[in-house]
């Protein structure tokens, strides 16, 4: 199938009008609720160096917390960053932990290179997400073992510390089949995206945010739309 032409896609009207909403309260108030007794059983059997999901009794993550979280966040330390992974895997899992116990054994097995990998996305994601999706999927290949491009782009998303003008979004199956049946975008894959589908896919949300931003008289979030994308059921 030949590549959609993405500058004659339309953001439909049922996401519009969600974005009226408040920021505050559908970004960084989005909260999951986590399996927080699994991860820190199964980090602690895999003995990974002060690595802890949440505090004490803490059993939900939003967004806000993991953008603070990369706000702090120390690249030159490695148990930072693996820190931030397993924070953002929680928070992306849920309570579906399945692959989960793989991804924390690929960190065992490689940590170096885990390590590395994380620390060039995280660096080039605010910039480049060309260059950032590769240093997670080189050659359409993970990086780390299981870390595929729905958690990859979770990944490069938090980076940007909730900036409306960081220039990664996340891209997973839900978001994908929205953008097929909602939006028109026919040659779009169910889940291994290469290197120049995620750069489209994120060039398209922000030509969307930046037409919202004018009609809305304020700068509207490429994440918002993301947002709305992954579940827009529960919007309509």
């Amino acid at each position: 199938m030949a590549p959609t032409d993405l500058s004659l896609l339309q953001l439909p009207r049922a996401c519009r009008e969600d974005l009226a909403k408040p920021r505050s309260e559908r970004i960084d108030g989005h909260t999951i609720s986590i399996a927080t007794a699994w991860w820190h059983t199964e980090l602690a059997a895999a003995r990974l160096p002060r690595v802890s999901i949440a505090s004490s009794g803490a059993t939900r993550i939003s967004r806000g917390d993991l953008f603070a979280d990369a706000a702090r966040l120390d690249t030159d330390s490695d148990d930072e960053l693996l820190r931030f992974l397993f924070r953002v895997l929680a928070w992306g899992s849920g309570m579906t932990l399945r692959l989960n116990r793989k991804r924390i054994q690929a960190v065992v097995d490689s940590p170096s290179s885990a390590v590395a990998a994380l620390r060039a996305a995280l660096q080039a994601a605010r910039e480049d997400p060309a260059e950032a999706y590769e240093a997670l999927r080189p050659r359409n290949r993970n990086a780390i073992a299981y870390l595929g491009p729905a958690f990859s782009t979770k990944v490069l998303y938090f980076a940007g510390r909730g900036a409306l003008d960081h220039p990664c979004a996340i891209l997973d199956s839900r978001v994908a089949t929205t953008l097929r049946k909602d939006c028109g975008w026919d040659s779009l894959g169910d889940t291994e995206w290469p290197t120049l589908t995620y750069v489209r896919y994120c060039a398209l949300l922000d030509r969307w945010a930046l037409e919202e931003s004018e009609r809305f008289g304020r700068r509207v979030g490429i994440d918002e739309i993301e947002c709305w994308l992954f579940k827009p059921s529960s919007q309509h």
